[in-house]
This record gives C-alpha cells, sequence and structure tokens, in this order.
C-alpha cells in the first residue's frame, strides 16, 4: 500500500512538473535562432494585423460592408491565433538585436497567452460564424470582439513601442 502510495505521488508530482514547465518558455540557444523565432512570431502577428484591418475599416465606415470578406478575414485570424502559444515557446527576451514589442513578462505567462488566444480563437470563429450569415448589424455588432481579445494580450505582454 505504502509503496503504491509512494509511486502514485510520484507520479502526481512529475505531472505538476511537466505542467509547469509547460508553461514557462525554453530560452533561445543562440542569437540566431532568437531572430529567426523573433522574425516568424512577428509575421504572424502582421498577418493578423492585415486580417483585422478591413475590418476595422468597415466599423469606422471607411469601407463598405462585405460579410463574405468578414467571414474570410475571421476565419484567418483564427488560425492565425492558433499559432500564438507555439510562437511564444521559445524565450528570447535576452536577445536585443532583433526589435520587439513582447515585454519580459510573456515568457513566464505561457497558460495566461494560451487562455487569451483561445478567447481570440471563440471570438474570431464568432465573428467568421454570424458574417457567414450575411446580417450586417450583427456582423457590425461582433466584430469588435477580435479587438477587445487582442487588446487583453497587447494590455499585458506588448509595448507600445520598441
Amino acid at each position: 500500500m505504502k509503496r503504491t502510495y509512494r509511486l502514485g505521488l510520484a507520479v502526481a508530482t512529475a505531472a505538476v512538473s511537466v505542467i509547469a514547465l509547460a508553461q514557462t518558455a525554453t530560452p533561445a540557444k543562440s542569437a540566431a535562432e532568437a531572430k529567426t523565432v523573433i522574425e516568424a512570431r512577428q509575421k504572424v502577428f502582421e498577418d493578423m494585423k492585415k486580417a483585422y484591418e478591413p475590418l476595422t475599416d468597415m466599423l469606422k465606415r471607411k469601407r463598405e460592408f462585405d460579410a463574405a470578406l468578414v467571414a474570410t478575414n475571421a476565419a484567418q485570424i483564427q488560425v492565425l491565433a492558433q499559432k500564438i502559444p507555439a510562437h511564444l515557446a521559445v524565450d528570447t527576451h535576452t536577445f536585443k538585436d532583433t526589435k520587439t514589442l513582447a515585454r519580459d513578462n510573456i515568457w513566464t505567462n505561457l497558460a495566461d497567452i494560451k487562455a487569451k488566444s483561445d478567447a481570440l480563437i471563440a471570438a474570431a470563429g464568432n465573428v467568421a460564424t454570424v458574417a457567414k450569415g450575411g446580417d450586417k448589424a450583427t456582423t457590425m455588432k461582433a466584430i469588435p470582439e477580435i479587438g477587445k481579445s487582442c487588446g487583453s494580450c497587447h494590455d499585458d505582454y506588448k509595448d507600445d513601442a520598441a
């Protein structure tokens, strides 16, 4: 009985350790690796911004409402948001040669990043679904949820200027 208890305790301790490790980023091994990781991460966020801009232009009445474009771009944001946790799995904060707007606290809060990216995935998925219905008012009301999800991460983990 004691052996089973100790074995169970050891397994539980190991599982908690794996979970804890999974919630912090692995340090980049070199400046070259950091640069590659930073550039790949920035590309994902740039693509997300490009997909969201036409939607905000519609909200600001700078562009005609286009339900198909909203659905397509929201779906693209949803796919890109799924990549966020993986692109933050390597801690690059000690390598300052490549400019980044990521705050240093991002590397120790990967569980929060995952939760926030999941919220963005859900918001973008909702916008895509609503837009496919074609109702302008409902779609326009849903679009800001994407911005709120993006902003929740920006508030905690992104500097305004590098």
